[in-house]
Parts: C-alpha cells; sequence; structure tokens
C-alpha cells in the first residue's frame, strides 16, 4: 500500500527517489503523488509547479552531493586536485538530464542554481588560495584565482552535460599554476 504523506521534505525525499531510479526527466507530480498515496493535487500545495518540485530535487541533489564531508580541503591536497575529485563526486546522469529539462522547469533551475554557482565558485577559490604549492606570481589579471575558480568551475559543469571528460582543463592548470614538474608527477613523487 502507497505511503500517505503531506509534508514537503517527505515529497521531495519520493521525488528524489523516482528521479534517482528514472532520471529527473521522467519526474511527474502524479508519479510523486502515487508513491506517496496522496492526490496530484496535495502535491501542489506544496509545489504550483512542476518546475518548483524539479527545482526542489535538484536542490536536494546539489545538498547531498556537496556534503560537508566533501568541502574540506585534505592537508596538502592541491587545487587540481580538488578540481579532480570535485568533478568525479558530480553525476554525470543528472547534468545529462537536466539539459533534457522542458524550458520551464531548465528555466526554474537556472534562477536557483546561480546562488549554488556562486558558492560553489567561492569555495574553489579558498581552496587555489589555500594551496601552498601555486606560484602566486602566475594568479594575476585573467588568471586571478577568482578567474581561475570560475572558468574551472564552468568547464566542469560544461564537461559534465555534455558527458566530456575534464583532463585537458586539469593539465592546463598544472601547467599554469605549479612551477617545474606537473602536479601529478610531484603528488606520485610524495
Amino acid at each position: 500500500m502507497p505511503k500517505r504523506v503531506i509534508d514537503r521534505d517527505q515529497l521531495i525525499g519520493e521525488a528524489y527517489q523516482i528521479a534517482s531510479n528514472d532520471g529527473i526527466s521522467a519526474l511527474s507530480v502524479r508519479k510523486v503523488a502515487t508513491a506517496c498515496g496522496i492526490a496530484v493535487g496535495s502535491v501542489y500545495v506544496y509545489f504550483p509547479t512542476k518546475a518548483d518540485l524539479t527545482t526542489a530535487v535538484l536542490t536536494r541533489f546539489f545538498d547531498e552531493t556537496f556534503s560537508e564531508e566533501f568541502c574540506v580541503v585534505r592537508a596538502g591536497e592541491r587545487f587540481t586536485s580538488y578540481a579532480r575529485r570535485f568533478r568525479a563526486i558530480l553525476s554525470e546522469d543528472w547534468f545529462a538530464e537536466m539539459r533534457r529539462l522542458p524550458r520551464k522547469e531548465y528555466a526554474a533551475l537556472e534562477e536557483v542554481r546561480g546562488p549554488m554557482l556562486a558558492h560553489m565558485e567561492r569555495g574553489l577559490q579558498r581552496v587555489l588560495d589555500a594551496d601552498e604549492a601555486v606560484d602566486r606570481s602566475r594568479l594575476v589579471g585573467p588568471m586571478s584565482s577568482e578567474s581561475v575558480a570560475r572558468l574551472t568551475l564552468r568547464a566542469i559543469f560544461a564537461s559534465l552535460m555534455e558527458g566530456a571528460e575534464c583532463e585537458t582543463l586539469f593539465a592546463l592548470l598544472d601547467a599554469s599554476l605549479y612551477d617545474g614538474a606537473s602536479a601529478n608527477e610531484k603528488e606520485e613523487n610524495r
């Protein structure tokens, strides 16, 4: 027998499960209502549009993906190593699905994604600023830590949405941020 749910967080939880199992583009208000054992209209009390529901599910995805544990920078971790870890933790499936959302849902996502991206960008910048191995003389003008963090975040997200790799970006970051041997070579020699 289906569950009877009327709590906003429980609705988001059920919707998140549906999106995780079937894909974000397969999410529907009817599926959520059925899974919760409530009328479709009850879902609309908490989420006036499907775009609102989709946005809540994607917000949960970002919240869970970027847990406090992930956001901790490991002692001695280089910016490029952190960026690789950042890229690896994200699910390409979710990003590919986001690209296929209907226009209204994608627009709603873009509206809430802005502050999340700004927060992630500031986090990447803090990691870069804390990396003691970075040649600081290179972080000027278009290579400021703010610009490098923004480019890194955008490139990682673009690679996820396109299902492409990011190794060229990481190699360029290694070559432009660190003096001498690449960061990978230095880490392998540790």
